[in-house]
């Protein structure tokens, strides 16, 4: 990633801050999806490691872009040579086309422009194996349910403003232009959907029609 690494500090205290929030959201997520001994797992802004570790561990083949190299950084020092982790600059996935059988892509699309988020997921359908999925897990945008909800996207906006100004106005306009499904073409079905945290996160099982 050229110029400055925008999650420098955010590294060193996401495990900490971030992970104990994120942590119950992802084992539903994993609960979406079932995968064949040996399935290959990549995870797209894969952050410090921490969902790639728990693949590892069953026995999976691991993938990991992110385009931070400090998280990468933190990730590389948990999964060491268990994974193999490239950084990025942009929606351009360096991996071979058809690579992954399951793509994961947690809380990344709100934080970048529309136009990348789109390139972002064609870039994740050619990466994508032959019955491949992909599992979304980002901001919902069916409606919050109070007080739970409401409470949830409160938090989340604050944490979105401590990230930047440009960080928080990518997150208002996806929810605004309707979250992922303002972003899905006719090559994608939805498979289910999970609304969770009061609606304030939905986790997306899609697959290339």
């Amino acid at each position: 990633m050229a110029g400055t690494d925008a999650y420098g500090w955010q590294s060193r205290v996401y495990d900490l801050v971030i992970e104990p929030v994120n942590a119950p959201v992802r084992r539903v997520a994993r609960r979406q999806v079932d995968l064949p001994p040996g399935a290959v797992v990549l995870d797209v802004g894969c952050g410090t490691g921490t969902a790639l570790a728990e693949y590892a561990s069953e026995g999976f083949e691991v993938l990991g872009t992110d385009q931070s190299p400090s998280m990468l950084e933190q990730a590389r020092r948990r999964l060491r040579d268990a994974a193999d982790l490239r950084l990025t600059d942009g929606p351009s996935i360096p991996f071979e086309d058809g690579r992954a059988d399951l793509v994961l892509v947690s809380l990344l699309l709100h934080s970048v422009s529309r136009g990348e988020a789109a390139a972002l997921l064609d870039e994740v359908a050619r990466v994508l194996a032959p019955g491949g999925r992909v599992l979304v897990t980002d901001f919902g945008t069916v409606g919050l349910r109070f007080p739970r909800g409401v409470a949830m996207r409160a938090v989340t906006a604050l944490a979105e403003l401590a990230a930047g100004p440009r960080h928080a106005a990518h997150g208002l306009g996806y929810v605004r232009d309707g979250g992922l499904g303002g972003l899905l073409g006719p090559g994608w079905v939805v498979e289910r959907e999970k609304h969770l945290a009061g609606g304030n996160i939905t986790v997306t099982v899609l697959s290339p029609r």
